[in-house]
């Protein structure tokens, strides 16, 4: 087992299932292609930190989580790739990736480390990952990190949209939020 992001097995598997190809700017940070193509997606490890971000163009990227570990940007990566990979495997995807979901049971936010993030809780302890405040990953992320980075590859590969909802929400429906129901 790699301890380099460039190596990771999960990130080898998902990019190219994404129809997209990884760019490796380093051992511990790579890049490739959302599904905007001037969006490129960002994991990388520094000053003892996992961010997952994105950039356009020839900018630096910006980070949407940070976190302790890289499972939590693993599982951030399947969240906002799983309309894509699910369009890309020929299945009905589920249109989340711009939408606000409600936030899953058992998880809870505190202040971040800026006025501008939060800390996600689990069962009222923190977790060590920051989101922006008012960001999508505040809530959406928060039912992707019920499941392994794996069990959401298995999850987006179930044919049955209500089937995938049970197996990734506990429910046969998206718990879209108040504004996006």
């Amino acid at each position: 087992m790699s301890n380099t992001i460039s190596e990771d097995e999960f990130i080898r598997t998902l990019v190219p299932l994404l129809d997209r190809e990884i760019y490796v700017v380093s051992e511990d940070h790579v890049k490739f292609q959302s599904n905007d193509l001037n969006v490129m997606i960002h994991t990388w490890y520094e000053d003892g930190f996992y961010f997952g971000g994105s950039s356009e163009r020839l900018s630096p990227p910006g980070s949407y989580l940070r976190a302790n570990s890289l499972t939590p940007v693993k599982q951030w990566l399947a969240m906002r790739n799983f309309d894509l990979l699910r369009y890309c495997l020929g299945l009905e995807y589920f249109d989340i990736r711009f939408r606000e979901l409600l936030i899953a049971p058992h998880w809870s936010h505190r202040r971040g480390t800026t006025d501008y993030s939060v800390e996600l809780c689990h069962n009222d302890q923190p977790t060590g990952i920051i989101v922006g405040k008012s960001s999508d990953e505040a809530t959406n992320l928060t039912w992707f990190l019920n499941h392994t980075p794996e069990r959401l590859l298995e999850i987006a590969h179930i044919e049955d949209v209500e089937e995938a909802c049970q197996a990734l929400f506990g429910t046969t429906h998206i718990p879209f939020g108040e504004d996006d129901d």
